[in-house]
């Protein structure tokens, strides 16, 4: 079987790092896999995938919309001859032109995020039309995600599966005590946008440092809003208890360090930064959106909270108790484990192209 994965581009994020997993889990099922980024951008996550040995081509995409690259893609399906094409974000609309008329057996789609905040509304007009047209087959990373997609696409429930997102979780660093060593290490990963919140975060986090003064909150990612929370931290006079440390190709080691890991997340789809946490064993907090209550669930692997800076502050309050943070994380591991590897994830995506 040969299966074209295609991504708009290969930056450090969950859909991003969903998609390396899956390439490297299907290759060792023997499953020829060839990766297709439509921009000309090289990442870790590129490097990575070119040094185990996958081929990835790059289509060197023009900004807005390049109708190029459904020429491009094309030419790439006669040539490699694919079984399965499975997309992306917002590649469909290059992708399912460029397959029309060509023996290929699957087209799958996962969505990563809930399907109203995927892709533009323009553009949801057109994946209604390849869904029913094309017959292409919507992934989604959660049941709280398949049922966005069916009111979004009207689409049967039936007609959409559900398959968690995995990682390699013997590349996550188990935490094996969870003291506090001096200064409670709060964490989160993500984009600088407004999706994950970064506004509300540092304004309940001012809060906790009334009350909890040996804090050090560590921001993973970078963003369009970046700058402005960094203008926010400095206006608060905080800037000496938050550290912003850009993209990082390797979260685990921060992971391990940490005490508390928070994602209050304006929406989700299934969170591959959350899934890292868990694997890590850390005590969560997270908001209650999206595909987070298939993950987590409350007072059991983690805290849900609902998006208010109050609920995330007393959340934080809470886990000052190490007896609650060692039962939430090690809950949260085994979880991790039963739920969320990638080789669960890779077997279940190949019953689907195979069917």
């Amino acid at each position: 079987m040969k299966v074209i994965q295609i991504m708009p581009d290969f930056g450090l994020a969950g859909a991003e790092t969903m998609c390396e997993n899956l390439c490297y889990e299907l290759r060792k099922e023997g499953i020829d896999v060839i990766v297709v980024s439509l921009y000309d951008f090289h990442s870790a996550i590129t490097n990575r995938i070119e040094e185990s040995g996958i081929k990835v081509i790059y289509l060197k995409k023009k900004r807005g919309l390049d109708i190029s690259i459904i020429y491009k893609l094309r030419k790439i399906f006669k040539k490699e001859k694919p079984d399965v094409i499975h997309t992306h974000r917002y590649v469909m609309q290059y992708a399912i032109p460029a397959s029309v008329g060509l023996p290929i057996k699957k087209r799958i789609h996962t969505v990563h995020n809930v399907a109203e905040k995927e892709v533009p509304k323009q553009q949801q007009k057109l994946n209604y039309f390849f869904y029913k047209y094309f017959h292409v087959i919507p992934v989604a990373l959660s049941n709280e995600v398949k049922e966005s997609i069916s009111e979004v696409y009207r689409i049967p429930s039936k007609r959409i599966p559900v398959i968690f997102n995995g990682i390699n979780l013997s590349k996550c660093l188990p935490k094996r005590n969870y003291e506090i060593d001096g200064v409670v290490k709060i964490v989160h990963i993500g984009r600088f946008s407004e999706q994950k919140n970064h506004n509300m975060i540092i304004h309940s986090y001012k809060k906790v440092l009334e009350v909890i003064p040996n804090c050090k909150l560590i921001l993973i990612g970078s963003g369009e809003l970046e700058e402005n929370i960094r203008k926010l931290v400095l206006s608060l006079k905080i800037d000496d208890k938050v550290e912003f440390k850009g993209v990082i190709s390797d979260v685990f080691t921060y992971l391990h360090k940490a005490d508390i890991f928070i994602l209050p997340s304006n929406y989700e789809g299934m969170p591959m930064t959350l899934i890292e946490a868990m694997g890590t064993g850390l005590p969560i907090i997270a908001t209650n959106v999206g595909g987070v209550p298939s993950m987590i669930k409350n007072n059991e692997n983690g805290i849900l909270i609902k998006n208010n800076e109050e609920d995330l502050f007393l959340a934080i309050k809470r886990l000052m108790d190490e007896n609650k943070r060692r039962e939430l994380g090690i809950n949260a591991r085994k979880t991790a484990i039963n739920m969320f590897s990638s080789i669960k994830m890779a077997e279940k995506y190949i019953q689907l192209y195979s069917v």
